[in-house]
């Protein structure tokens, strides 16, 4: 596998031929290195690699400090905000917690919509740090109805947030963020999105859609190795993080702010200084292309992929294409062939590493990423056609 100087396109070391008759390969040389088709953590471009295999630097020297601006203000065009953005020691879910902790004391309200497997997570969550949890559920494979989210918070004063998951991994759907941020603004109540499977990969527009926190990882789209939770406030926000009565260091954003409103830019604790440099390279690739252009080639792979998969006769598990998530793709099984067995025949004879479904879906689904540098049509059409062949293998055996 290798993921060039540009966008990321990888290089399969292997030929195809397609017979249209069955829409297939035929491989004519097996890979020898494992291709991550998973929907995150997502392979790495060379020169990502190479900017956090450079000289370790001083995590409170200007050199970093520099780095770290420029990689914040990097973040913000991905957020669509000229708010505040935090880099923090963790994966997703730690900003998950971190966000929580500083939106909301304990004992307030929040409505959970839940259409999938981390809307239930982000539940659990919450409920962890006393807070009251009302789920809102919707049927796996479907948005959420952002007219029934109205219709609870307008019949419930006591409501604080909304927490909605942006892309929904489990299932491949995508929800409608904007809606969100319309109905709590509307209402005066914090929007609190999860961002993880989408930042980078799909249009999200904070300040412009009165989106309250939105939170990512580092690697998915962003194309970075995992390590980074990141957390973006509205001022909205930041009137909800004076008042929180929670209990918090590690994860105290007001630290955070206050460090880097310092002359020289910091963050109160030592920082993955490595990650950070990678983090910083691959925002800059996606500068160079231009952040618009890249949710415009997400949608256009993702778009194809689809097409893809219907063709060799698969049914993507959202009910419907505009649900369909442009980073990643949650596909139907046939209901006599178990997902692991896709998994597996895809890993051993192609070197393509994609994942079962989770939850209540574990034996039905595949789901397969197409963000940051999977986000290549070509990529992406020999990835359905090893599926195409795989499919005919199983189904001959």
């Amino acid at each position: 596998m290798r993921a060039d100087s540009g966008a990321g396109e990888i290089n399969f070391g292997m030929q195809v031929n397609l017979d249209s008759s069955r829409c297939q390969i035929t491989v004519m040389e097996t890979m020898d290195k494992e291709v991550l088709q998973v929907p995150g953590p997502t392979p790495i471009p060379e020169k990502v690699l190479q900017a956090m295999g450079s000289n370790l630097m001083y995590h409170r020297g200007e050199e970093f400090g520099r780095i770290l601006k420029e990689t914040l203000n990097l973040l913000r065009k991905v957020f669509g905000t000229e708010g505040d953005v935090f880099i923090l020691s963790s994966s997703g879910r730690g900003a998950m917690e971190a966000v929580l902790v500083n939106a909301f004391s304990p004992g307030d309200k929040v409505l959970v919509l839940v259409n999938g497997r981390f809307g239930d997570i982000f539940s659990e969550i919450a409920e962890s740090f006393d807070l009251r949890v009302e789920t809102l559920k919707f049927p796996w494979g479907s948005p959420v109805d952002v007219w029934q989210v109205e219709d609870r918070v307008r019949k419930d004063s006591e409501i604080k947030g909304v927490l909605c998951i942006h892309c929904e991994t489990s299932t491949g759907v995508i929800n409608d963020i904007k809606a969100v941020g319309d109905i709590t603004a509307r209402y005066n109540i914090l929007s609190v999105i999860d961002a993880v499977s989408s930042a980078g990969g799909i249009d999200l527009r904070m300040d412009e859609w009165n989106l309250d926190f939105v939170l990512t990882g580092s690697q998915k789209a962003l194309m970075t190795p995992p390590g980074l939770g990141i957390v973006a406030v509205s001022q909205r926000g930041w009137e909800a993080v004076k008042k929180s009565s929670h209990h918090r260091f590690y994860w105290d954003l007001r630290r955070y702010k206050e460090f880097q409103d310092k002359q020289l830019t910091q963050t109160p604790f030592t920082s993955p200084v490595s990650l950070i440099c990678g983090l910083r390279e691959a925002l800059r690739i996606m500068e160079e292309e231009g952040f618009d252009a890249v949710i415009k080639r997400h949608a256009a792979v993702a778009w194809e992929f689809r097409k893809n998969v219907r063709e060799i006769g698969l049914e993507m598990f959202p009910q419907k294409d505009e649900w369909s998530s442009n980073t990643m793709s949650a596909v139907k099984c046939p209901s006599d062939i178990d997902s692991s067995i896709i998994v597996r025949e895809m890993l051993e004879n192609y070197h393509i590493r994609i994942a079962s479904g989770l939850g209540e879906l574990k034996n039905r689904v595949v789901r397969i990423g197409h963000m940051g540098t999977q986000a290549q049509s070509n990529h992406m059409r020999t990835v359905a056609l090893a599926l195409s062949e795989v499919l005919h293998t199983v189904k001959g055996n």
